[in-house]
């Protein structure tokens, strides 16, 4: 109720607020400038176009690093490169919108820009006015990528449409050339790398080649037709010895065919191949001739006719001719199988000393072969560097970028933000809220206000009450039939002293040394009068309480104006019974009254203990609710 009465009584400052707010509305409306909107899109496919098989980037790339290269053109489409460019090509450090020497509307925005920036004033230098160009082309250009597409939207916001539309699609025509740029420079800086190295590569191949051939000439591994000389030498060396046994092996046996064959053989029988030649045929023929005519001769004439005997004469002259042919024969082929013996001798010995040094000579080889591997693998280096020096400076002229502009920017026809009318309303609503809201602040202020002066005096009543009502302390056990009229608080109070005697009596029924005596006389007095059987145990010590005088019990007083408790949880007041004093027992009885009599006076405090408790939680509940209602 409060916050209400106190907005009631702050009409007029709501009225001042709401004419406030509508004023600075009219204010920011005239002062602020209408901004256009225009927006060109570009779509970036990371699978650039291959056009050589060794392009420089890979053109197939992970999934995850799609939209990584995609935000990668984000950066470079906002990046300083690009937006110098556009800043020369548009010439907008001369543009008042964009080196900031323009006025914003009524100029309280430029005023209060002014005021708050670093600025020297209108005659700053040209380095200046740039950066200037360069912060606002920044500030009006809005670059993003759409969802999870590929697709960036490039949108300038200026106070002119045309310009937007210009602006936009500079930026999309400077970002392509740009990017086009960038990729043409790394091919070229990749083949300057390349072309550097070629001479190094160059150089460390012919130094290893150099050294394969300086190692053959001194080791003599003369290589021919992909092969070592000593190599041919020794497999023709083989063949002419393996030929060289053969022709031994023919000479001698004709060489002993020879020996086995005389005159009587030759001129019986046919002639071997061995022994067979021209002369003997002719002897031969000779011979037989001569021996026709001899047998005709012998059969006309005598035995020593001296024609037979001519005839005779001649046939052995023929014999002997035959003889001498077969011995030179036989001389001719010993002298060939002694030659082919040599030859044969002498080949086996090259051979052998071939093979000596062709043990020399695979160690030599190993060294040779890891000299030619180190040569072949800087040649392989050098080729490929050489090659891919030519691809790409082949590929620097060439745009590989797969970037295009699916959609132009156009001049906007409508500003963006809201219309001046509803920026009044705003301001206007805004007043009314702050007026409300500070009439509502001052009727809040005041309850609290009036809640914080009333706090001390209840709790300095509570306080008060509460001296009054725990100034005496009660007897310990009051009667079942004194407490039965009380509230809850004595109704539990009764229960205890009646639960307290009777686990006593039980104890005292146990200890006895008279059962019959002591029991039974303890049970009848309890049977018999509730009063009697409460004066036979004596009252505890005084210990923090006064008892009051036995003329005045103790009377009913009523709660003190203020108190937060029904009456019903006040603290007893009524009268107990007096307490009569106890018959004469022995020592140790008293004794053990006295101790149980102790036990249930501290169960009694510790009941009033609890219900100050429940006291002082019940007042705390109602100040919390109090607060809250406040």
């Amino acid at each position: 109720m409060q916050v209400v009465r106190g907005i009631a009584r702050s009409k007029l400052l709501i009225v001042a607020m709401t004419i406030l707010g509508a004023t600075l509305g009219v204010a920011i409306a005239l002062s602020t400038p209408k901004k256009y909107e225009a927006t060109a899109e570009l779509i970036v496919d990371p699978r650039d176009l291959k056009l050589t098989d060794r392009d420089l980037t890979q053109s197939v790339v992970a999934s995850d690093a799609t939209l990584a290269i995609v935000e990668n053109q984000v950066r470079v489409l906002t990046s300083g490169t690009v937006l110098n460019k556009v800043v020369d090509k548009l010439n907008l450090v001369n543009d008042p919108e964009f080196n900031g020497q323009g006025s914003d509307g009524l100029g309280v925005m430029t005023l209060i820009r002014s005021i708050l920036s670093r600025n020297d004033g209108p005659g700053v230098g040209q380095g200046r006015r740039r950066a200037l160009a360069v912060a606002n082309l920044a500030e009006s250009l809005s670059v993003e990528r759409g969802g999870k597409t590929f697709v960036i939207s490039v949108s300038a916001t200026t106070q002119n449409g045309e310009k937007s539309a210009l602006v936009a699609n500079t930026m999309t025509d400077v970002f392509l050339q740009t990017f086009g740029q960038i990729q043409s420079e790394t091919a070229g800086r990749a083949t300057n790398e390349l072309t550097g190295r070629l001479d190094e590569l160059r150089k460390g191949v012919e130094v290893a080649e150099r050294k394969v051939e300086d190692f053959r000439a001194a080791h003599d591994l003369v290589d021919a037709q992909g092969h070592l000389i000593s190599d041919d030498e020794m497999l023709k060396l083989n063949q002419q010895l393996a030929i060289a046994r053969a022709r031994t092996l023919e000479l001698n046996a004709r060489a002993a065919s020879a020996r086995s064959i005389d005159v009587n053989s030759v001129l019986s029988g046919t002639l071997p191949e061995e022994i067979n030649s021209n002369t003997m045929s002719e002897l031969r023929s000779q011979y037989a001739a001569l021996k026709q005519e001899a047998d005709r001769a012998a059969i006309r004439l005598g035995p020593r006719h001296p024609e037979l005997q001519a005839l005779n004469a001649q046939l052995a002259g023929s014999r002997e001719r035959i003889a001498g042919e077969l011995r030179r024969i036989a001389s001719s082929l010993q002298v060939d199988l002694r030659r082919a013996v040599q030859l044969e001798q002498d080949l086996a010995s090259r051979l052998a000393q071939l093979k000596v040094r062709s043990g020399d000579i695979n160690s030599d080889l190993v060294t040779l072969r890891e000299l030619e591997r180190e040569a072949a693998a800087k040649r392989s280096v050098y080729e490929q560097y050489l090659l891919r020096a030519k691809e790409t400076g082949e590929q620097k002229d060439i745009n590989t970028a797969n970037i295009n502009v699916i959609s132009r920017a156009f001049a906007p026809l409508e500003p963006n933000g809201p219309s001046r009318a509803v920026t009044v309303l705003a301001g206007l609503l805004a007043g009314l809220a702050s007026g409300v809201g500070l009439g509502a602040m001052r009727g809040a202020y005041a309850s609290l206000r009036d809640t914080a002066n009333s706090r001390p005096r209840r709790r300095t009543d509570e306080r008060r009450f509460e001296d009054k009502a725990y100034q005496a302390s009660p007897p310990p056990v009051p009667p079942v039939e004194a407490t039965r009229h009380s509230g809850p608080i004595n109704a539990l109070l009764s229960a205890v002293s009646r639960i307290v005697p009777r686990k006593a009596r039980s104890e005292a029924s146990r200890s006895s040394d008279s059962p019959a005596n002591g029991a039974s006389a303890v049970a009848g007095g309890a049977k018999r009068d509730p009063v009697k059987q409460q004066a036979m145990y004596p009252a505890p010590p005084m210990q923090a309480y006064a008892q009051p005088p036995m003329g005045y019990p103790w009377q009913m007083q009523p709660p003190p104006a203020g108190y937060p408790y029904p009456p019903a949880m006040a603290p007893h007041a009524g009268p107990y019974p007096q307490q009569q004093s106890a018959y004469p027992r022995a020592s140790s009885d008293d004794a053990n009254h006295a101790s149980k009599a102790a036990e249930q006076q501290a169960s009694i405090e510790e009941i009033r203990a609890s219900l100050r408790e429940f006291r002082e939680a019940v007042r705390e509940l109602s100040e919390s609710r109090s607060r809250r209602y406040f």
